[in-house]
């Protein structure tokens, strides 16, 4: 099986769809809002890189060599992989599915690495995701560049240090629908700083969540007590890019926000509100204090008069730093 939808996507399936996936899992079958997706399986992945596993295998271990340059060389042989007939036809079939009435519809192809998301070490920034992919045959080329990301250097230096074993790696992806983000960012069912657990705190900005996730703009901040939702601090910045797709470009760009509009709120109060009670659930589904990515877009099905804003959830990992230094402390 190459293809998973993600709502089958369950804690069993760790080594089939990776981490990204089992969380997005867990939230559709909580009942919360989640763009359609599937799951292109570990297995698709072996079979792709199979005559290129022996090299890879050679290169990690080869003396001498710094991350970066392991990297490059790998990052050479995945370039010229060619994808089997049956999981590229499983990937075909399956963005159609996605697509549905609408050619061409825009995904995100986002990695899912069987050692990611864990309970013990967070591998939030070390593969790859790709934004706004339009065509099954650019989805295909994005799917090998993801599995190439698995061996990047911040990749290979992380699991290095965390002593996790490269010997049965792999990867799976998440294909999901597009969100037109207006503003997105993330959310932690604690106070990064102090570790309190009655706080829900949230960084927003303008566009995709990618500038808030990479740090590239100052975002607006917010903290929310858990048990009332009352809002208790807001800081509202000067956010003066945002990423966005260009339709001139055909792809997503770094712009920048007008001066009239950059220290305009990311989030109302009331939106800030719907989105601490979201992550409030999503802990409650997974018993833990835990890290949200999300957006927010205006529903294109809804009267264009009222311009009804609604929340997305696109990945829940559990936190581990603070929840990391309980357990040690315990």
């Amino acid at each position: 099986m190459h293809i998973i939808p993600l709502q089958q996507c369950t804690p069993d399936m760790a080594a089939t769809v990776g981490g990204k996936a089992l969380g997005l899992g867990e939230l559709l079958r909580a009942g919360l809002p989640v763009p359609p997706g599937v799951a292109l399986t570990t297995q698709a992945y072996r079979e792709s890189v199979a005559p290129i596993a022996e090299a890879i295998r050679i290169e990690l271990q080869t003396p001498g060599q710094t991350p970066r340059h392991m990297a490059e060389h790998i990052d050479a042989l995945f370039e010229n992989l060619q994808l089997p007939a049956d999981v590229a036809a499983a990937i075909d079939a399956a963005y159609l599915e996605l697509c549905g009435s609408v050619a061409d519809l825009p995904v995100a192809v986002r990695s899912s690495a069987t050692a990611e998301d864990s309970a013990e070490a967070s591998f939030a920034g070390q593969q790859e995701t790709y934004l706004w992919v339009r065509g099954a045959a650019e989805v295909k080329r994005q799917v090998v560049h993801c599995w190439a990301s698995l061996y990047g250097t911040r990749a290979i230096e992380y699991r290095t240090r965390m002593k996790v074993a490269a010997d049965d790696l792999a990867m799976a992806v998440v294909i999901q629908r597009m969100v037109p983000a207006e503003s997105a960012g993330v959310m932690m069912t604690l106070d990064p700083v102090s570790g309190d657990h009655s706080q829900i705190y949230i960084e927003s900005a303008f566009g995709l969540g990618e500038i808030v996730v990479r740090g590239e703009v100052e975002p607006d901040r917010f903290r929310i007590d858990k048990q009332t939702f009352a809002l208790q601090f807001e800081d509202i910045a000067t956010k003066q890019h945002a990423y966005r797709f260009v339709e001139a470009a055909g792809a997503v760009q770094r712009v920048e926000i007008p001066a009239a509009e950059r220290s305009n709120r990311s989030l109302s109060a009331a939106e800030v509100i719907a989105l601490g009670r979201l992550g409030q659930q999503i802990e409650a589904v997974f018993g833990r204090p835990m890290d949200i990515e999300w957006a927010i877009a205006t529903n294109p099905a809804t009267d264009p008069a009222t311009q009804q804003r609604n929340l997305f959830m696109l990945q829940a990992r559990p936190e581990t730093v603070w929840s990391n230094r309980a357990a040690e402390e315990a």
